[in-house]
């Protein structure tokens, strides 16, 4: 009887651990704080994009896009011979092949704080290009010809990137949700930009009409529309098409503009989730 009053508190013990565990664990599970989806105020979130863009409009692509009429207007009219490659001839009656200015490539990486529970604050890098194609305008050694050259026309287009620049930018967006899985919103962004341009002004250069890289800085704005999707707290899909005008400078030219829209695609973080995990 001693020896089995002796085990009595072991074995109250044992039933409370049992009996009590399970509670206990419900207990810290239901006091857990629930994962959160979603912006919300005090969220970090870390994108990346990438996609395409479209020239719309500007006086620096309708530059090149009047020189390119010009070289059209030339080669109609018989004013300016045209040649295949080089000085190999090209048949008669055929057209130029028309300039076009097509889809650039786009990728963006922003930071972004969220002020509230609907206004964020985001920093952002981003480059943007445009690609061109279109013909070129050769001037060629002849001793023959009063003015010591002769010009003419390549019917083979070149191409080339026309417009390339890197953005650094700050803005706002506005989230229509909060602690959503869903997140639509818009944004406007002003930046500063360096950028790299193939102008063509038509200016003969050293016997030949020369396609210079000229660098400039400009400045730039851009409105947002997108929508995020949160697969996880920490992660999720992102979404954006925009518009943007941009006014630049350089040393070929004081004042030139370019209007571009694009859509991009990628991926969203949320670094304050992933710091609580």
């Amino acid at each position: 009887m001693r020896k089995l009053a002796f085990q009595y508190p072991n074995l109250i013990s044992t039933y409370l651990l049992v009996v009590c565990l399970p509670i206990f664990s419900l207990f810290a599970q239901s006091n857990r704080p629930e994962p959160v989806f979603g912006f919300y105020q005090g969220g970090y979130y870390l994108t990346y994009l990438q996609g395409e863009t479209n020239y719309t409009g500007g006086s620096l692509i309708q530059t090149e896009k009047n020189y390119q009429n010009g070289l059209q207007a030339q080669a109609n009219l018989g004013v300016t011979p045209v040649k295949m490659i080089g000085t190999f001839p090209f048949p008669n009656g055929i057209p130029l092949t028309k300039d076009k200015v097509q889809a650039g490539d786009t990728l963006k990486v922003s930071m972004e704080y969220g002020l509230t529970d609907h206004i964020g604050f985001f920093i952002s890098y981003s480059v943007v290009s445009i690609k061109s194609q279109g013909s070129n305008q050769i001037a060629l050694a002849d001793p023959k010809n009063p003015n010591g050259y002769t010009t003419y026309i390549e019917a083979v287009p070149i191409g080339h990137k026309i417009y390339r620049d890197r953005n650094y930018g700050m803005g706002l967006n506005y989230h229509f949700l909060y602690r959503n899985r869903f997140d639509p919103f818009v944004g406007l962004e002003l930046s500063v930009l360096n950028f790299e341009s193939k102008y063509r002004n038509g200016q003969q250069n050293n016997l030949f009409y020369p396609t210079d890289t000229h660098p400039g800085t400009g400045i730039g704005g851009r409105v947002t529309f997108g929508t995020n999707y949160f697969i996880t707290p920490e992660f999720g899909l992102s979404i954006e098409v925009y518009g943007s005008r941009k006014i630049l400078k350089s040393n070929a030219f004081s004042s030139e503009s370019i209007n571009l829209a694009g859509f991009q695609f990628g991926f969203i973080f949320n670094l304050e989730a992933m710091g609580k995990n």
